[in-house]
């Protein structure tokens, strides 16, 4: 097991994550220090997939990038509270004290080259802190990977932050388009995953394609908060757990709810959430067509077909780009849609291997940390190097806007 650096310089284990690959790494003009000012410590999939998992690869490239976490694990246990008074209470001290601990690390951190805020420094508070940084000569980059400016207060805040960052970093298309109306040197890094880490199973047998009892195991991976989206797959579900007694299995924080399905828990582990996606045989990525859900970046649709495994999506946002229809997975408009894809996955295992083989190519080519691990310490040189009047936004290819 190897040990990655966390904030503070601790060490943070990560569950057989192996060092990057030594090709591909820009050349190094000199050493430029990073002081990111996360969501989350690694617990939080945004922070995780967005930074955590870039540190080696950082380190490499001779980027020494130091991590600072507004929230930490408490603060899932804490959203875990039944009692909405108690959850409410536990989170109000709770991040209140983390505020004063931002503060103080904001007090420490030095005279870094590269200031990157994942979204916010003080998340429903006006930009002061953020100006002053600027004010006081440090160059700030804006990272974010969901459409914050829609949610309350962000309207006027995100455009204000965006005007005076030095870049901005985002995930995908959608947000780049937001975040050009106020920002010039805009960058897209897709959310990507591990290829080396999230793999298919060693041998692809019978019982790997088929499940080992025989019976198909269809999968949902995410936040609790989450759960609404499953709504849309209802009908969907019970038609094929009458039809094809296929199982389905939500890993998450707790167990969840669905009318009339049959639901198999798994609790979200870090060191078992590989083996808990290489068990199934069909992963789902259910989404709302709404402006929110135009923003998200599609981390569990290529998690399942990292693994392996084909998926079937909603036609939202990068969905659309992820997935070739028919070639490496499914894309759904309808109940009838979502049913139809599911029982012609379900009775074909030639068509889940093929389509399962199609999508870890997809991710391998295309979504895999180790291609933008030295793409996005390429980025930071770039901005660590170059005087904040310059457009740095082009140095990283921006996105993909087609299929390759």
């Amino acid at each position: 097991m190897d040990l990655l650096p966390a904030a503070g310089g601790a060490l943070l284990p990560c569950c057989g994550i192996k060092r990057p690959r030594r090709s591909n790494y820009p050349m190094v003009e000199k050493a430029v220090r990073v002081v990111y000012f996360s969501k989350s410590s690694e617990e939080g999939p945004s922070s995780r997939y967005r930074i955590y998992q870039f540190l080696p690869y950082l380190e490499r490239a001779g980027i020494q990038c130091s991590i600072r976490p507004l929230v930490g694990p408490t603060y899932f246990t804490l959203l875990e509270i039944k009692s909405a008074a108690l959850r409410t209470l536990g989170k109000t001290l709770y991040v209140g004290a983390r505020f004063l601990k931002r503060i103080w690390d904001l007090v420490r951190m030095g005279r870094p080259d590269v200031v990157v805020v994942e979204d916010q420094l003080f998340p429903y508070c006006p930009p002061w802190v953020e100006r002053l940084l600027v004010l006081s000569g440090k160059k700030l980059v804006l990272e974010f990977d969901d459409a914050i400016y829609l949610t309350r207060f962000h309207g006027r805040k995100m455009p204000a932050l965006l005007k005076i960052s030095a870049a901005v970093i985002v995930g995908n298309a959608t947000l780049s388009e937001y975040a050009r109306r106020n920002a010039s040197a805009v960058t897209v890094i897709p959310t990507v995953v591990d290829t080396e880490r999230f793999i298919p199973q060693a041998r692809i047998t019978r019982g790997a394609i088929e499940g080992s009892d025989g019976q198909i195991t269809i999968v949902w991976i995410g936040l609790a908060y989450n759960f609404s989206y499953l709504e849309i797959l209802s009908p969907a579900l019970r038609l094929v757990q009458k039809e094809m007694g296929a199982r389905f299995r939500v890993i998450s924080s707790r167990p969840a709810v669905l009318a009339g399905v049959e639901v198999e828990f798994r609790p979200w582990d870090l060191c078992n959430e590989v083996r808990d996606l290489q068990e199934c045989q069909i992963g789902v990525m259910p989404l709302p067509d709404s402006e929110w859900a135009r923003g998200k970046c599609g981390l569990k649709l290529l998690q399942y077909m990292a693994v392996g495994i084909p998926a079937i999506a909603s036609a939202v946002g990068v969905n659309q780009e992820i997935i070739k229809p028919g070639e490496n997975g499914f894309l759904a408009t309808s109940s009838d849609e979502w049913s139809s894809h599911l029982l012609s996955l379900c009775r074909d295992v030639g068509l889940r291997r093929r389509m399962g083989g199609a999508a870890r190519r997809t991710v391998e080519e295309r979504y895999s940390l180790h291609i933008w691990g030295p793409r996005l310490a390429g980025q930071y040189q770039a901005i660590g190097n170059q005087s904040r009047s310059m457009n740095v936004g082009g140095s990283v290819p921006q996105t993909f806007s087609e299929h390759s």
